[in-house]
């Protein structure tokens, strides 16, 4: 490795899906849903927000975003490939102006190039100030996974989510995490998991196993 070159660190993030039987059961029955954050942020500290939940025209999910989003979460907002550039550009302004610092950036999802060009000249002749950080996603075939994307970093770092199998044991999540080092990178690199919020912990540690958690 040279000295510009920085150890792979594979870190457990989840994914917001407000209504998926898979995230509200990881709360208690009687928790509001603008209380959700709070509680997630009790044992995480970073999620990805589909374009679903930040892009869209109704109510937010979780109510107010400054008053639900607590102050150590850091979020992730993935563009889809149907949310047009200018909806997309005017829902980041509404959302940047409630959370600032709270988001990291943006993540292109699986689109045409011609699509993901419009998207960053729109981003570009915006006002907003969140970066670009990665994308577009693309498709890989990983074990234990329904369904795996590597959004390719434009600063050469990179992020990944995943949609793991529900019923992964120790040895699944060890062959999941090998065949994730095997595809390469290096330095940290967020795995944003479609799971259940507490089986983040099962991924982390066997990440932390086999050294690069």
């Amino acid at each position: 490795m040279s000295k510009d070159q920085q150890a792979l660190e594979l870190q457990a993030a989840g994914v917001a899906a407000p209504g998926e039987s898979w995230w509200e059961s990881f709360f208690p029955d009687d928790l509001p849903a603008d209380w959700q954050l709070e509680y997630y942020t009790h044992y995480h500290s970073r999620l990805l927000l589909p374009a679903s939940v930040w892009a869209a025209p109704e109510e937010d999910p979780f109510g107010p975003w400054a008053e639900a989003v607590p102050a150590k979460l850091r979020l992730t907002l993935e563009w889809s490939r149907d949310l047009s550039p200018e909806a997309g550009v005017a829902a980041l302004a509404r959302i940047e102006k409630e959370l600032g610092e709270h988001l990291q950036g943006v993540a292109l999802s699986v689109m045409d190039a011609e699509h993901a060009a419009a998207v960053e000249a729109a981003l570009e002749a915006s006002n907003t100030k969140t970066a670009l950080l990665a994308g577009p996603a693309e498709a890989h075939n990983l074990p234990g996974t329904r369904e795996a994307l590597w959004y390719p970093g434009r600063d050469g770092a990179g992020l990944w989510q995943l949609e793991p199998k529900p019923d992964l044991d120790p040895m699944g999540w060890r062959t999941l995490v090998e065949a994730l080092i095997a595809t390469g990178g290096q330095g940290p690199t967020p795995v944003f998991l479609r799971t259940r919020p507490d089986r983040l912990s099962e991924f982390r540690t066997i990440a932390q196993l086999l050294g690069v958690g």
